[in-house]
């Protein structure tokens, strides 16, 4: 069935900082292999570090920012820019400018329950 979501009505996510919408998950669309959400950060906002098995796709949309992966060096994030998260690699981003970091991302499968696990210093939500 084709389901078409707005950001307002995707699921909220908060258990990584930042504003997370679930527009395409199992949970707002019945999805079983896809998700596809999008990530606002406000000014100095970081994600908390994290990994999970999922493969993901970052779509910068607005904003600039830093990704950083284990293993690899950081990555700066501008509009039009798109980058590849293996899965089992802890990463994080944060936003480096003054107006918002706006994101798409695209997960597969998508994440359960109890899919990511936290790096050990990120136990809790980062404040901007």
């Amino acid at each position: 069935m084709v389901r078409v979501v707005r950001v307002a009505e995707g699921a909220p996510y908060t258990a990584m900082g930042g504003e997370i919408h679930r527009l395409v998950h199992p949970t707002t669309t019945g999805s079983r292999n896809l998700q596809l959400s999008h990530v606002r950060q406000g000014p100095g906002e970081a994600i908390r570090r994290h990994r999970h098995a999922a493969e993901e796709a970052y779509y910068v949309v607005g904003g600039t920012g830093i990704l950083h992966m284990e293993g690899h060096p950081p990555v700066p994030l501008e509009p039009g820019v798109a980058v590849y998260v293996p899965g089992g690699v802890f990463h994080h981003q944060v936003n480096t400018g003054d107006g918002p970091l706006d994101l798409i991302t695209a997960m597969s499968p998508p994440l359960g329950p109890d899919s990511v696990e936290w790096a050990p210093e990120a136990r809790e939500v980062p404040s901007p």
